[in-house]
Parts: C-alpha cells; structure tokens; sequence
C-alpha cells in the first residue's frame, strides 16, 4: 500500500525511528528491490514513495531486508554453480 503524500507525511513525523534512519532503510529497501517485479515497472518518484511508505509502515524492516540479502546472495551462489557446471 503506498501512502498519499500528506499520510506519508504525517507516518514520518510520527515514526519510531529518526529521519536519518527512515532515508538510509529506504535506500535499502529501493537497492535491494530494485530488480523485483513490484518495483521494476516504476519511475523513480513511484519508487521512492513506495519504499518509504514500505519503510514507514513496517512492510521494509532491518530483520526483513537482512532475510532479503540472504536469499539473494544464495541465488547469486546457485546461479554461479550453475555456471560453473556447463564450463
């Protein structure tokens, strides 16, 4: 769900964590979603807005995204094995 830009306003300001944490999740959340179906078709302001109401409304967690990388960097492993077979 992303939220309208006066309830993502209000959901920053009234957060849990600081504004600085809030902008550094959000990079976050955008680098490693970048690729994924739900943010591929985005423009940059869509995808933005997207993230920070991911982050703001605790869809995009530290715990979450760290089970995010884990499950990429498997990938990438299987992905070079596989590779590495057909040589």
């Amino acid at each position: 769900m992303v939220l309208t830009e006066m309830q993502l306003g209000s959901a920053v300001s009234s957060s849990k964590l600081d504004r600085y944490d809030i902008v550094k999740l959000t990079l976050e959340w955008i680098s490693l979603n970048r690729q994924s179906e739900d943010f591929r078709k985005l423009t940059q302001d869509e995808m933005i807005n997207k993230a920070l109401s991911d982050v703001v409304t605790d869809v995009a967690t530290p715990e979450k995204m760290e089970e995010l990388r884990k499950k990429q960097k498997k990938l990438i492993k299987a992905e070079a094995s596989t590779e590495g077979e057909g040589c």
